[in-house]
């Protein structure tokens, strides 16, 4: 499948690898790979700077959700969630980060695709209107269907069948010693240890498609142990739900099994590009935590925090009354703490300070008044 834009500067890039490189496939795939990661290295480090700032923001988190521990209905939790995620706002984070470079990746990955299945279009360069005509003939020397995919078919049946060779040599003319040269070529780089990139595993038992099943499973082990590996050196939000510890669990079993289901639809070197982007973004996660590293959250932090959280709650606007005896009078404070009664006179709430009213009262009597304090 061809993406606008994204398609045709791939085909570009592999196009010079692969020409500047010897003409070598599975060095072309993997340099690519070194690019793309390269390309997303930004992406990696906000990420990795955004774990940092979720792991010191931990402990603000989890005094929150103890002060609402135990308590289960919706509306509580509607709270909860509430307050965490304003606590995210406050902080500058944004929780779903860590989904970007994945869901940057599959259209990367669709746009390989239609490099890779079009390798006389992208690869060998030979324009649209060479290609049209060469698959046209390869469908009319086989007696097959053409499609707008067959160049890969058309590439294996030229070199496999030498009388389709010939009948496609007649309708090229005088420009097919030339073309089919790069074919040939294009052939041999596309064989790698006696597997050919260009065809799509399947789950078939004869001892020359053996080969092709073992893909599938290396997809599985790069993609399971990149999983395990990136776990282990990226910030993971302690949790007491079991459900989304199962979840968690669910994950390092779903993403690669659906890697090696992905294996079985495209052609080989779909799988092996695969392969070399879980190793580097293992390589990668480990090199940004230690450049990066996310700081560990202590017992002391997590208290502090709770403290911190249970004074803040406490801090509300204070309505304080003080009467004398001889002077009755209720005044009601504002927030600065203190108000001016009906006889101008300053009066405070502060606890232990006195009124002039209440100072002229001792010095008069000897005695201090008796004040009572309304709540």
């Amino acid at each position: 499948m061809d993406i606008p834009i994204l398609s045709p500067a791939f085909g570009w890039i592999i196009r010079n690898i692969y020409n500047v490189f010897g003409q070598n496939y599975l060095l072309t795939l993997f340099l690519f790979a070194v690019i793309i990661k390269v390309l997303l290295l930004p992406l990696g480090i906000k990420q990795q700077k955004n774990s940092i700032k979720q792991s010191r923001m931990r402990p603000k988190e989890m005094a929150i959700r103890k002060k609402y521990a135990g308590r289960n209905d919706k509306v509580t939790q509607q709270k909860l969630n509430e307050e965490i995620m304003q606590l995210y706002q406050e902080e500058n984070i944004n929780p779903m980060s860590g989904c970007l470079p994945l869901l940057i990746q599959m259209p990367v990955l669709f746009a390989l695709y239609g490099v890779i299945i079009k390798p006389l279009t992208y690869i060998a360069n030979l324009g649209s209107d060479v290609v049209s005509k060469l698959t046209a003939a390869y469908g009319t020397a086989a007696d097959v269907t053409v499609s707008k995919y067959s160049e890969i078919a058309t590439i294996n049946a030229i070199v496999g069948d030498s009388d389709i060779a010939a009948k496609v040599g007649e309708a090229m003319g005088a420009d097919w010693n030339g073309i089919y040269e790069k074919i040939l070529s294009m052939h041999k780089s596309f064989n790698i240890f006696g597997i050919d990139m260009t065809i799509t595993p399947s789950i078939n038992f004869a001892r020359e498609n053996l080969p092709y099943l073992l893909i599938p499973v290396l997809t599985f082990v790069f993609a399971f142990f990149s999983t395990k590996i990136i776990r282990k050196f990226t910030y993971q939000p302690q949790s007491t739900d079991p459900a989304q510890a199962r979840s968690l669990a669910m994950m390092d079993w779903t993403m690669p099994i659906m890697s090696v289901w992905i294996s079985f639809s495209v052609s080989s070197a779909i799988a092996v590009y695969w392969m070399f982007q879980n190793i580097l973004s293992a390589a990668q996660q480990i090199l940004l935590y230690k450049l990066y590293p996310v700081p560990q959250v202590t017992e002391e932090e997590i208290k502090a925090a709770e403290l911190a959280l249970k004074g803040k709650a406490s801090k509300k606007p204070v309505k304080a009354a003080y009467e004398i005896d001889d002077y009755d009078k209720t005044v009601e404070t504002d927030k600065s703490g203190a108000k001016r009664n009906d006889d101008g006179l300053r009066v405070s709430t502060q606890k232990g300070e006195l009124t002039p009213k209440m100072k002229a009262h001792i010095k008069s009597t000897g005695k201090a008044p008796k004040a009572r304090r309304k709540i």
